[in-house]
């Protein structure tokens, strides 16, 4: 299975070099990455344009889809972002799907108050992918709290999990519908 990350704003192309080393030791995917970075439309913004309304964002993907359709599309967004009913979502992606997205500004410590921490960050950013990741594969969301599907309602709470599906979401990924 083929994953291609597409930045879209402002991504330093080191974190998706980062993502596109270890994606693949999480599920066993090949990961390539969109060269170009592409602009986030104004439209997928709420009414005072300061966060992206997720499931706007997914649709638009599935409008512009231009990509191979053999490939699972990850888009990692410079940008903070919101689901019906929440005040944010880290990420969202299709169950079984093509397209997930994550959107990376409150995965910085700076977000916060904190000061910069470029490895934090790419943690950060490396667990929410994967979580995405697994989605897209078909996985919900888990009970062990160490596992990457766990759901994580808070920073604190990404910070808790690993990057990585435990056993039981490892082997409940079928092989067969990843082809």
């Amino acid at each position: 299975m083929v994953v291609r990350l597409v930045p879209f704003g402002f991504i330093y192309y080191w974190i998706l070099e980062y993502l596109s080393e270890n994606l693949p030791k999480a599920y066993g995917v090949e990961v390539i990455i969109n060269r170009s970075s592409l602009t986030i439309p104004k439209f997928v913004y709420d009414s005072v344009g300061s966060q992206i309304m997720s499931e706007k964002f997914l649709d638009y993907l599935r409008v512009v889809d231009n990509w191979p359709r053999n490939e699972k599309i990850l888009a990692i967004v410079d940008g903070d972002a919101y689901a019906r009913g929440t005040n944010f979502v880290f990420g969202q992606a299709e169950v079984g799907g093509r397209f997930g997205a994550v959107f990376i500004a409150r995965l910085n410590p700076s977000f916060y108050g904190g000061s910069e921490n470029d490895g934090l960050f790419l943690l950060r950013i490396l667990k929410e992918a994967s979580h995405e990741l697994g989605h897209m594969l078909g996985l919900g969301h888990c009970d062990n709290a160490k596992c990457v599907m766990s759901f994580s309602n808070s920073i604190w709470e990404v910070d808790k999990k690993g990057w990585m599906p435990c056993d039981k979401c490892r082997r409940s990924i079928s092989l067969d519908s990843q082809a």
